[in-house]
């Protein structure tokens, strides 16, 4: 049996005549952490929206555990087990970052999640969404609003909405985006543990240091094309990668 948990296949979409995502094809095997990456306007972030269903594609299919996912809206495919955590976070801000994640629990059951929260079991919703917090470092701060949080704890929290829904594959938008050294290098390491713990991650990020450091495996976009795909330091020694990304002084030491 094939261990492919998704296949993106010839995968094009296009904006004003412009291919923002141009015949793109790769596969991710269930467990992997899969760097993507690229300079700006590569079509990085596109693609992620193409896979979690917010964009439709023109050409191309998208499988998710061995089905074409192509006429799945983004709730369907949440559904099958696949969750995305923005780089712009956007809690909601007149509830507690636990409800916030009960929020996130209760849609995982139930297609109306306001009203899971209202009339299903709230103490298991709770204890699930507490369970979330902890997995993310946050657990102690469960009853703060989010204005009163930094952003390294907002972040944290994205994350655990997303781990609410008890995703397969999670995709990530730039989580180190905004963050400090200190921050950033902590919340890489959380991304690694949860990979680590059998969930499928593809991440998008510019901050290279981090990327070289947990992701085994990256996948390079440039002007919406694939331009190479293997383990981190061979592709990073890649001299079309240099001259398309490493050229362009997009390195974050």
């Amino acid at each position: 049996m094939s261990t492919e948990l998704v296949q993106v296949c010839n995968l094009g979409v296009r904006f004003g005549g412009v291919a923002a995502v141009d015949g793109v094809s790769f596969a991710i095997a269930q467990g992997e952490l899969v760097g993507l990456l690229g300079p700006n306007g590569a079509g990085k972030t596109t693609l992620l929206r193409l896979i979690s269903g917010a964009v439709a594609p023109v050409e191309g299919e998208i499988r998710f555990r061995a089905r074409s996912i192509n006429r799945l809206d983004p709730a369907a495919r949440a559904r099958l087990g696949m969750a995305m955590s923005h780089q712009i976070v956007r809690p909601f801000r007149n509830m507690t970052l636990l409800d916030n994640v009960v929020l996130a629990a209760g849609a995982e059951i139930t297609r109306a999640p306001w009203r899971a929260v209202a009339t299903l079991d709230r103490k298991r919703l709770r204890e699930a969404a507490l369970h979330c917090l902890e997995m993310v470092g946050i657990a102690a701060l469960a009853d703060c609003m989010p204005s009163t949080q930094p952003l390294g704890v907002l972040k944290r929290l994205e994350v655990a909405r997303a781990l609410a829904t008890r995703p397969r594959l999670l995709l990530l938008d730039e989580p180190l985006a905004g963050l400090g050294h200190e921050e950033a290098v902590r919340l890489a390491d959380l991304i690694q543990r949860l990979n680590a713990s059998g969930l499928t991650i593809l991440l998008i990020e510019h901050n290279l240091t981090e990327v070289m450091r947990i992701c085994p495996r990256i996948v390079v976009l440039d002007n919406g094309r694939k331009i190479a795909d293997g383990r981190a330091a061979d592709v990073m020694a890649d001299p079309e990668v240099v001259e398309a990304y490493l050229g362009e002084g997009a390195v974050h030491a």
